[in-house]
Formats: C-alpha cells, structure tokens, sequence
C-alpha cells in the first residue's frame, strides 16, 4: 500500500502545526507508535526551521512497505551544507536528523534542494 499526501505552506511557524497534523494522520492510519510519531515530527519540524524564510515550502509525506518517506524543499544551500558538516560538538541538523530517523539524503531538482528522510515503521500490534 501506498499513501502520499503533498502539502505546501508558506514557511510560518504558525502552519507547521498543519504539516505536524498530516503526519499524525499518516501516523494513526498506519497505526504508528508515539515514538515513532514523536520522532518524525521532530524531524520534520528540524528541516522546516531551515527551510528560506518568507517562501513556500512544501512537504511530500510518503508511506510505502513499512516507511515513511518525507521530503521537504526546495531548500537553501545552507541544509546541503549543514547535512555534508563533519559531525562535531555542534547540534546540527546532521546529529538531530541522525537520531531520530534511520536515513536523509539531499535530492536536487530544478526548484533546488529536498531534504529526503525515511524512516523504518514498526506499528502498534
């Protein structure tokens, strides 16, 4: 089974609950667990604070064999580089995103950089 919901917003703090919304309605629907949800929205809400201020930014959720795909873009130059960053002492988005989903790439398109995180699903019984 496949679902994938689109979403896109101006990047306001005050719409992210609308993306946090969509993804917790994924999240029932696949039956998910708190930590998994907690986790993802996490994530998400991590790229979002990154993402050019006063632009649209859209969110593409994809649920497919037991992950959950999520890209957020087109994004800055900065989370290309901020993801490429050599781990350190810093709290980047490189050791969030590592922490809380299982894998993030950067796709590039003509609109510019996706963030692409997924995360392995395991649902409640």
């Amino acid at each position: 089974m496949t679902d994938e919901i689109t979403l896109t917003i101006t990047r306001d703090r005050a719409l992210y609950s609308v993306a946090h919304l969509v993804l917790g309605g994924l999240g029932i629907r696949m039956n998910l667990t708190i930590e998994h949800l907690e986790d993802l929205q996490l994530a998400l809400e991590a790229v979002l604070e990154r993402a050019p201020e006063g632009e649209d930014v859209t969110i593409a959720m994809r649920l497919d064999d037991g992950e959950m795909q999520t890209m957020v873009g087109p994004m800055n130059d900065g989370a290309r580089a901020e993801l490429a960053a050599e781990e350190g002492d810093d709290v980047g988005l490189r050791r969030i995103l590592g922490a809380l989903v299982d894998r993030v790439e950067v796709e590039s398109d003509e609109r510019g950089d996706w963030v692409k995180m997924t995360k392995t699903l395991e649902a409640q019984a």
